[in-house]
């Protein structure tokens, strides 16, 4: 057999004669790709590579554009020619060893296989293992992590933090570095806190925020305070025990039936969060508070029973409130969105602050579908209330959701007098 040189300096000239540089690369395109090397289907080829090909096989008319040869045939030609060496030997000694495609991408796909063979505690969280289906289907990882050992890394840390959610006012660098090490590994456009924010997004039934503001807002709702000063809690006629500057600012503005942000500096600065008022309301949405507002403005009335409004699932800022109250002695009545994602942030004023329902069961459901004209229907999500085994399923033969701004009238009646 001759020597590698001179085969590639034949192989050059071969591939230097008009069209055999096209056809020799959509042969190896083809095998490479995984093609059967008995039979060779060609792409089409143009005129040239057409009669490259013709000109090989010892033929007088060029072939079709779309040609199947037999690679035996192709081989024999080649030894037979002016470079003298086999099919593979040829394409070898022009581009270097053949790649196997399909065994490539076997391997590439049984790598990341293997990324997604986990065991850890988070994993018996339903909303985790939801978290981690849309990853693996919609691609995430491999766009965040360039091979997958770095992948595989990427995610147990992502595991490490979202176990520890939600968290109860943590700053967003002390959580990152007692998981993974790094303080700055949850910053914006962190890898890491990519994926993280995506699982948060889950707990709170929500899409993925797209601003710094929105992804702010999400850390808050999941317990992360990335600045105290941007996370803020509405609160009107609330009162507050003690004479530092806080219980004045929510004493004052209650006084004249304003509404108030309290921020989570402010709330952690104050001594005290209990209120002389034993049983707070709290409501989901804004638009309450508002026209609660407006109807003590009509009334020309100061009095009104003390609302704190959650905007969503409670924030870092809204969970200081409330815990402090409810240590404090204060009952507190909660009302939402009658949606899934209403009963989520329910449970969760349920259970962390021993909540009582506000026109909140199964009965006041009813009564709200049959007074309310129209609403969307429920989402395929569904849910449980954990103060009400009934309301659930009222909503789901109902498959109708009611929102806070439809009940206005009857949660005003409640809240301001007369």
């Amino acid at each position: 057999m001759t020597g590698e040189a001179p085969l590639r300096a034949r192989a050059a000239d071969l591939v230097a004669r008009p069209g055999y540089g096209e056809l020799l690369a959509a042969v190896r395109a083809r095998l490479e790709a995984g093609g059967d090397p008995a039979t060779v289907t060609l792409p089409r080829l143009g005129p040239d590579g057409r009669r490259a090909l013709a000109d090989l096989l010892g033929r007088r008319e060029p072939p079709p554009p779309e040609q199947r040869v037999r690679g035996a045939t192709l081989d024999a030609a080649l030894r037979a020619s002016r470079v003298g060496a086999g099919l593979v030997d040829v394409l070898e000694a022009l581009g270097g060893r053949l790649a196997d495609r399909r065994a490539d991408r076997a391997r590439s796909r049984a790598a990341w296989d293997a990324v997604w063979d986990l065991d850890h505690p988070a994993l018996d969280r339903p909303e985790v293992a939801q978290w981690l289906a849309a990853l693996r289907r919609v691609g995430t990882l491999r766009r965040l992590a360039p091979d997958t050992d770095a992948a595989a890394a990427l995610l147990r840390q992502a595991l490490a933090v979202v176990d520890r959610l939600p968290e109860r006012a943590v700053p967003l660098s002390v959580l990152a570095a007692e998981t993974v090490g790094d303080p700055h590994a949850l910053d914006q456009r962190q890898p890491l806190a990519t994926l993280v924010l995506r699982a948060a997004a889950l707990m709170g039934d929500r899409e993925a925020p797209t601003s710094a503001r929105g992804r702010r807002q999400l850390w808050a709702e999941v317990g992360v305070v990335c600045d105290p000063l941007s996370v803020s809690v509405l609160v009107l006629g609330l009162r507050l025990h003690g004479t530092d500057i806080v219980a004045d600012a929510a004493n004052d503005h209650a006084g004249f039936a304003v509404p108030l942000r309290l921020t989570l500096h402010q709330l952690a600065t104050t001594d005290t969060l209990r209120s002389p008022q034993q049983r707070i309301m709290a409501c989901e949405n804004p638009a309450v508070v508002a026209a609660a507002t407006a109807r003590l403005g009509e009334l020309e009335e100061e009095a009104v029973h003390p609302l704190v409004c959650v905007e969503g699932m409670p924030d870092v800022a809204a969970d200081r409130l409330l815990s402090g109250l409810a240590d404090g002695g204060a009952t507190l009545a909660f009302h939402a969105d009658f949606d899934w994602g209403g009963l989520r942030i329910g449970n969760v004023l349920h259970h962390r602050y021993r909540a009582v329902p506000w026109r909140f069961t199964a009965q006041d459901y009813r009564a709200a579908v049959a007074a309310t004209r129209s609403g969307e229907r429920l989402s395929a999500r569904s849910g449980r209330a954990v103060w009400d085994p009934h309301l659930a399923p009222a909503m789901r033969q109902a498959d109708r959701a009611v929102a806070e701004e439809q009940l206005l009238e009857s949660l005003l009646s409640d809240l301001v007098p007369g």
